[in-house]
């Protein structure tokens, strides 16, 4: 009785699945609009709706670490009408980052599948007269504590470890100016308010080819076909130093397997379209696929880099 109750279960749920979706689909980014992940989400959504039949309504939720969108998912019925943009902040930055979180990275998210992943790139303001790494690091030593250093969503967010990593290996003495978004931050670095930042290369393009910021370095371990004169930081006088953010979509913990399988064959397709290709080449985003369980082991080897780095850079919750 019981293998065939198990059974039952199983051809309704796969019923279920291949009826799925009926109504819109909410789909949540933790991060606000406009952010680098909101800029990079809402085509997919678009095209992901267009393949399913369904709309795809996204949702904004702005705060630091994406902590507050992703408790939001985390607590989402498990129904199949709710996914969620998780990264590589709040998927495995925030685990060692911060003491206590209102969500469990590990326990509380279904793995669907990968987007994309796209390096960091060092900026500087237009008024900020170091014009390299080299140059950089040797005004930090000669003024401690006078280079400030923004980052885009706060304490403990990519932008911000990876400035600490690099004050840890250069030695260097540098003041951390905290923003809870990106675009406030380059705001102010091109007003001078701050020195530098190190942000998602599709956040700062544009302002790098209406040379708005200054370009010193990106965080990739080769150089950007469309920034083919930034050189590298291991080029830049770090061998090893790197740091890529990355971006997937998530669906709270127990949504159905046939639903998880359906989004992500959905999300293969969608990479592969046309106009996803172009905006992720506009944006410089290097399309990722991968299978739920690919994801999943991804996401456990990530977590212990991130968990290294945030040990190296010292960097602390606040």
């Amino acid at each position: 009785m019981k293998i065939l109750a198990v059974a039952a279960v199983a051809i309704s749920t796969t019923a279920f699945a291949q009826g799925w979706p009926t109504k819109p689909i909410r789909f949540i980014v933790p991060y606000a609009a406009g952010s680098g992940p909101d800029t990079a989400m809402r085509p997919v959504a678009e095209r992901l709706g267009k393949i399913l039949g369904q709309p795809i309504v996204v949702e904004n939720f702005a705060s630091a670490g994406g902590i507050v969108g992703s408790q939001a998912l985390a607590k989402a019925a498990p129904d199949g009408y709710t996914f969620g943009f998780g990264n590589n902040i709040t998927l495995a930055v925030n685990k060692s980052f911060f003491e206590k979180l209102p969500y469990d990275p590990d326990k509380d998210f279904e793995p669907v599948g990968l987007l994309f992943d796209n390096p960091y790139i060092l900026v500087a303001g237009p008024g900020f007269k170091p014009n390299s790494v080299k140059e950089l690091i040797d005004y930090a030593k000669a003024n401690p504590g006078k280079v400030s250093f923004a980052s885009d969503t706060g304490v403990g967010s990519g932008s911000h470890l990876t400035g600490e990593m690099m004050k840890s290996v250069a030695k260097i003495d540098a003041v951390h100016v905290p923003y809870k978004s990106g675009s406030q931050a380059l705001s102010d670095l091109v007003g001078g308010r701050v020195d530098i930042m190190f942000d998602n290369v599709n956040g700062v393009q544009q302002f790098i080819l209406n040379k708005s910021v200054k370009p010193l370095a990106v965080t990739s371990t080769k150089r950007l076909a469309e920034l083919p004169n930034v050189p590298t930081m291991a080029e830049s006088g770090f061998p090893g130093f790197q740091a890529v953010a990355w971006g997937g979509v998530i669906a709270p913990k127990g949504t159905p397997q046939p639903i998880i399988q359906r989004m992500n064959a959905a999300i293969a397709e969608t990479l592969k379209s046309p106009e996803i290709v172009q905006v992720n080449a506009t944006m410089s985003l290097n399309p990722l696929t991968s299978t739920p369980q690919e994801f999943q082991t991804f996401i456990a080897k990530e977590t212990a880099k991130w968990a290294e780095l945030v040990r190296i850079s010292g960097a602390k919750s606040q």
